[in-house]
């Protein structure tokens, strides 16, 4: 008799669980899908900007390759409203190589030194009249270059990478 009464209310209590199990599967997978969809509508105008081509004396790369190349764990955003793209990652050399930093320096920009690049896009292209690129170690701006000369120095970086 105690035997049957415990399965009672074992099956009981798993019949329960089960309806329990299946909600909160349920609302994960509508959790995940609304992520997705988030991610999916974010993410999609950078896509297109970092499969923009770019040719420049005589070579033809992608925005991706440029950045990819030349930066490391890179962060891509990019505002519709101000048509602007923003890229961050962590510096690497020879990105600003003409600069006369010693072999500290360059270990710690190495390791911490962000460079962020904000560019409008127009027309399909990189507007080089609205380039800045910003290189900061400790959240101090160390060097900084606008205009054509600093995306003109991304791609001859770029080129001799």
């Amino acid at each position: 008799m105690i035997k049957i009464a415990c399965m009672t209310c074992i099956c009981t209590l798993l019949s329960g669980c089960g309806e329990r199990l299946s909600e909160i599967k349920d609302a994960a997978s509508g959790i995940n899908t609304a992520a997705n969809s988030a991610a999916n509508a974010v993410s999609r105008d950078v896509h297109a900007i970092r499969a923009m081509d770019i040719n420049y004396q005589d070579t033809a790369f992608t925005v991706n390759d440029l950045f990819k190349t030349i930066l490391r764990d890179i962060r891509w955003d990019y505002d519709l409203e101000k048509n602007e793209l923003s890229v961050r990652g962590t510096w690497q050399p020879p990105l600003f190589s003409d600069q006369a930093w010693d072999q500290q320096m360059i270990k710690k920009l190495a390791e911490e030194g962000i460079v962020h690049v904000r560019c409008k896009i127009a027309d399909d292209t990189l507007d080089s009249a609205h380039t800045i690129i910003t290189l900061s170690y400790n959240h101090e701006i160390i060097f900084e270059k606008s205009g054509e000369e600093a995306l003109h120095h991304l791609y001859d970086t770029f080129l001799h990478f």
